[in-house]
């Protein structure tokens, strides 16, 4: 059976480092034998702009966000995947925006118990991978956004693959005659799958 990849891009710039690395490891994913869909977090419907801790999805007993909008629907989606693939650029040593409030209404894939002592989730068969891009080094960002996503995986008892790419072209485009970043991405697609 073929595995289902989700990808959430959270670039919002047409001709990026991330989409362009999204889309060189989805082929090599979809070219393994999967199947890809990517989504760009930018051109997401939200009727609230991320978690408004609101509590309706911890009493609910659907692993829903209570919003009901296209992101609620997106993240609710997350859990029939076999792996969810986060990418973003580093925007001020974090996660992009755009990327950001979509991750925070996934606490409505929680449920904690009264006693706060025991968090049920339905993303047993889901994995976590990440695809982080940046125009400086490691240590300006590119960490601190793997460490932030590796928690969000953690916190479902999940490990964390991570294709991270340093000192990435500034200028749009340009990152397209990059041999290396190239062939790294094409082989995590591969990895992904296998």
């Amino acid at each position: 059976m073929e595995k289902k990849l989700m990808f959430i891009c959270g670039s919002p710039r047409e001709a990026g480092n991330t989409l362009t690395v999204v889309n060189w490891v989805a082929s090599a994913a979809k070219e393994a034998g999967a199947s890809v869909e990517i989504i760009r977090a930018d051109q997401i419907g939200f009727k609230e702009r991320g978690c408004i801790a609101c509590m309706g999805c911890q009493k609910s007993e659907h692993y829903r966000c209570v919003i009901k909008d296209e992101a609620s629907s997106i993240v609710a989606r997350f859990p029939e995947q076999d792996a969810i693939i986060f990418a973003s650029p580093v925007y001020f040593m974090g996660l992009s925006g755009q990327i950001k409030i979509l991750i925070d209404r996934m606490y409505s894939l929680f449920k904690i118990t009264q006693d706060g002592k025991q968090i049920n989730h339905p993303m047993q068969n889901t994995s976590f991978s990440l695809i982080v891009t940046s125009a400086g080094a490691a240590e300006h960002g590119l960490n601190l956004v793997t460490e932030h996503v590796k928690a969000i995986a953690g916190f479902f008892g999940k490990d964390l693959k991570t294709l991270a790419i340093p000192h990435a072209p500034i200028k749009p485009g340009t990152i397209v005659s990059n041999s290396k970043i190239l062939e790294s991405a094409l082989k995590f697609g591969k990895e992904l799958v296998g």
